[in-house]
């Protein structure tokens, strides 16, 4: 891989990872539409490596107040703040089971899906219907439970599929049972780091490998660019979601939807 294929496919993670558009079916539509060859999964995992980065540093106060209160909580310390922050790990964790059960069952099967560009671009079309009906759901103010967790998490396992956005789905299901949009958002941003850290973790070889055969420089350049674009992407969609104006990512999907099957007869 050159260095502006590189940075095409950084931009394309950057952008998508966080935004309702799905990173991995835009991935797999630019390797097939400008006729790259498949980036391979070290490639994969470092541009995922830098939205990882760039989720854990715009949420990091979250994250550090739910590690504190965690810790006084374990210790004995019942307060609110306590109770509110071990109710949230526990959400996290139900929340990402039913991805892991999917990944490790269905891995060879959905590994497969990668590289038949016409079924993503389907995909996307799921994912644009996902985000369109949205339109017609009224903004609740709900918490995140334990159960709802749970149902944003089977939203989540959906997006394993390379053309269904992971953050349009979890989003979409927390705005289905009536979270508050922003809660939504932030809760799937935080179930975020616990799906990408596993993969990452899981792959970590093939990354060594790869930057043992001096590729080092190159795979650093996509993590960078990952990394800046999907911290600029997170606070955007923040924005919107708190706006209102989130299902309307559903029309950008359509339009893509429909231009892979045109174009990749």
């Amino acid at each position: 891989m050159t260095l502006p294929e590189m940075i095409v496919l950084a931009v394309v993670q950057g952008l998508t990872e966080f935004l309702p558009i799905s990173s991995s079916g835009h991935l797999v539509l630019a390797n097939a539409i400008l006729g790259l060859e498949q980036p391979g999964i070290a490639v994969e995992i470092v541009l995922h490596l830098g939205t990882l980065a760039a989720v854990v540093l715009y949420f990091r106060r979250d994250l550090a107040q739910l590690a504190r209160s965690a810790a006084v909580y374990l210790g004995g310390g019942r307060g609110e703040r306590e109770r509110a922050s071990i109710a949230m790990v526990l959400a996290l964790a139900v929340g990402t089971a039913p991805s892991v059960a999917a990944g490790l069952f269905a891995r060879s099967r959905l590994e497969s899906l990668y590289e038949n560009p016409r079924q993503t671009s389907i995909e996307l079309l799921v994912t644009a219907l996902i985000l369109l009906s949205t339109l017609l759901v009224r903004r609740g103010a709900r918490p995140v439970s334990i159960g709802r967790a749970l149902v944003i998490g089977f939203f989540q396992a959906l997006s394993l599929l390379p053309g269904v956005s992971r953050s349009g789905a979890t989003i979409s299901g927390g705005l289905y049972l009536g979270i508050r949009p922003e809660e939504a958002a932030r809760f799937s941003f935080l179930l975020s780091i616990p799906a990408i850290l596993g993969a990452i973790v899981l792959e970590a070889p093939a990354v060594l490998r790869e930057a043992g055969q001096g590729r080092a420089g190159l795979l650093l350049a996509g993590c960078m660019i990952s990394f800046a674009l999907g911290y600029l992407s997170i606070a955007a969609l923040l924005k919107i979601v708190g706006r209102g104006r989130f299902g309307f990512f559903g029309i950008y999907c359509l339009l893509v939807g429909i231009a892979g099957l045109a174009l990749l007869r």
